[in-house]
């Protein structure tokens, strides 16, 4: 313990002397203007940034993914359990951070996106790959890192919005806000019930009848609220976040009985508690943000049939200080640094736990003519265990000066550590885990055009990760689930995507469009007679495809997005599998200005228009084609 507590002083002194050298070295340089992008990733990594319409259009997180990236979701049906997977990695592997902090449950490490509203969110960016590492521990599949903006001086601005749609969903969200030079305040609500009374074909029951699923009602309701102060060099506020989850969750396909299904046989209730204190500006050439940040999360799940009734609280603190100095217009040092506590208490441990989950990250990005080239590392420590060397290497290089064709080329080091359930869960945490780590390779390139009312842009990207000591729980010995380091995980593919906009006449035109081929597969056995070896992990698609057209004549928008997901196997074997899927979703709105400041819009939405029967999940049904309504009122 000793040694970490001096790790950690040592941690704050070397970030603390990088920011004051570069305050006092750099005042003789000629300093031209730059543009300062807070928590901007440099070039030679892939990020993308998910537009606001297609925000505005989806319900949730989980729909917006889905609809919007290649990431693939792994969906237990409507209103239920929703998890994120980039690249073949698992769903511990993903990174998910509001405004710039991790809020990954310290228990199992993941997330649920179907808890996320899009009405909360502004902006939504994921890092792919080695981007994820400068986000901390983790992510080593990718990152997804939700924003909220603060805008001053804009006056009064009320929205409300009220969706209908099949199934009895009624969505209400309302945001009011105001703000003038000095000050910015913002509130936004949410409420949701759902019935999730939907119609499907059971094809686990003989002659496939057409059942309807019963006892999977939710109701969510949140509040999200924000106040900010402009000072001379930047802005200092708070943030809060509220979110509150009460589900039934219905049987699977399998053990479907019509008289038991209109029982509530399982429950799961979640409430959430985010509150951030932040701080940020640009002084003396450099970009700083310290923010401190409490995350509070309570889980009761309740099973009737199997008398079981759990709880878990978790509470996680996060200290964090960022700094960008710019030395001159080609020459940037990072500087990062997050002191993390996170403790949890559950029905499943013996005693509460908890431990520091810190880092400090230093790297340099340097530009020389049309290459930018970064190098940085990170130092962490997880409890008493320390890493001090976790680095990324990455370049980027514009091909020709006056068009933008640039490649690019990343490798990267990350670590993920064993969860508190990994660890501790009674009976068969084992505590003697060590952690994921993976070595990351990326290439890329990337081309950009404009030329009269229409702009290209355009990506390829492979990529190549070797994951060690990957977790995964299996029975042991004595027939008691126990998570070991066991396998090796092989991912690589190739990633695409296109994005054109124009004009033709009055119509606006744009297109977004992603496709990922995904190789992930197990490299090593985990017994004699473990047949996983070569084939591909359950659950990873090879191929994914997406794409969004929107058409925008005056003030109408019609827009249709297509989803395709290919074949999964749900057997290690790779034996059975689900068939590949592919939903159409089409949406067509009006927008109508009632006055100067005031505009109204109505909209309606067909999800599954083609009605396809499909599983995200097996035996887990997802509804067929639904409708949602929604009308909206802005004044500004």
């Amino acid at each position: 313990m000793k040694t970490v507590r001096i790790t950690k002083l040592l941690m704050f002194m070397l970030l603390w002397q990088g920011v004051s050298y570069s305050q006092n070295s750099i005042d003789t340089i000629d300093f031209k203007a730059i543009e300062i992008v807070a928590d901007r990733l440099p070039d030679a990594y892939k990020i993308s940034q998910l537009d606001s319409t297609s925000i505005k259009q989806a319900t949730n997180l989980s729909d917006l993914l889905n609809s919007s990236s290649t990431v693939f979701i792994k969906s237990y049906g409507s209103g239920s359990l929703a998890s994120v997977s980039f690249r073949g990695t698992g769903a511990s592997h993903t990174s998910v951070l509001w405004n710039g902090i991790a809020i990954n449950s310290p228990m199992n490490g993941q997330v649920d996106f179907s808890l996320f509203p899009t009405a909360f969110i502004d902006g939504v960016e994921l890092n792919y790959g080695a981007s994820g590492l400068i986000n901390g521990n983790g992510a080593l599949g990718g990152s997804v890192n939700l924003q909220n903006n603060s805008q001053f001086n804009k006056g009064l601005q009320v929205g409300l919005t009220q969706s209908i749609g099949s199934f009895n969903n009624y969505t209400s969200s309302a945001n009011i806000g105001f703000s003038n030079t000095k000050w910015t305040t913002t509130t936004k609500l949410y409420f949701k019930t759902n019935q999730n009374n939907f119609k499907y074909t059971n094809t686990a029951l003989i002659d496939r009848p057409i059942v309807e699923q019963f006892s999977a009602d939710l109701k969510q309701y949140g509040l999200q609220q924000e106040v900010f102060r402009k000072l001379k060099n930047g802005t200092l506020g708070l943030r809060v976040w509220y979110f509150n989850s009460d589900r039934n969750l219905p049987g699977n396909m399998l053990n479907y009985n019509k008289e038991e299904s209109l029982k509530v046989s399982e429950n799961q209730k979640d409430e959430s508690y985010r509150a951030m204190l932040e701080w940020k500006g640009f002084a003396n050439r450099i970009d700083y943000k310290l923010s401190s940040t409490v995350l509070a999360d309570e889980l009761i799940y309740e099973n009737t049939i199997s008398n079981i009734h759990s709880k878990s609280k978790t509470l996680t603190i996060d200290n964090k200080v960022s700094t960008k100095a710019y030395l001159n217009n080609n020459f940037t040092i990072l500087n990062n640094l997050s002191i993390r506590f996170e403790q949890a208490e559950s029905s499943g441990f013996n005693t509460i736990h908890s431990r520091f989950n810190n880092y400090w990250l230093f790297g340099i990005t340097k530009r020389l003519m049309r290459l930018e080239a970064t190098v940085f590392n990170r130092l962490t420590t997880v409890g008493d265990d320390f890493n001090g060397f976790s680095p990324s290497v990455g370049a980027r290089y514009q091909l020709f000066k006056k068009e933008q064709l640039s490649i690019k080329a990343n490798a990267a080091i990350n670590y993920n550590y064993p969860t508190f359930n990994d660890l501790y869960w009674s009976v068969g945490g084992n505590e003697d885990l060590l952690p994921e780590k993976s070595e990351m390779l990326e290439t890329g390139l990337s081309y950009t055009k404009k030329f009269k009312s229409t702009l290209i842009s355009s990506e390829l990207t492979s990529f190549y990760s070797h994951v060690y000591d990957w977790i995964i729980w299996m029975p042991n010995s004595t027939n008691i689930w126990s998570p070991s380091n066991l396998k090796q995980v092989e991912n690589k593919g190739l990633e695409y995507s296109l994005t054109v906009k124009t004009k033709l006449n009055k119509i606006k035109i744009s297109f977004n469009g992603n496709y990922s081929y995904t190789i992930s597969t197990n490299l090593k056995a985990q017994n004699n007679n473990d047949k996983s070896v070569s084939k591909q992990l359950i659950y990873v698609p090879y191929h994914q495809l997406n794409y969004t057209l929107n058409l925008q004549v005056k003030n109408y928008l019609l827009s249709y997005n297509y989803n395709y997901t290919g074949l999964r196997y749900t057997s290690t074997d790779n034996n059975w599998y689900l068939p590949a899927n592919f939903i159409s979703n089409i949406a067509l709105q009006k927008s109508i200005n009632a006055s100067n400041k005031t505009k109204l819009t109505v909209g309606l939405k067909v999800n599954n228009l083609l009605n396809q029967e499909y599983q995200a999940i097996s035996w887990r049904a997802m509804p067929g084609r639904n409708y949602l309504f929604t009308f909206s009122y802005q004044f500004r």
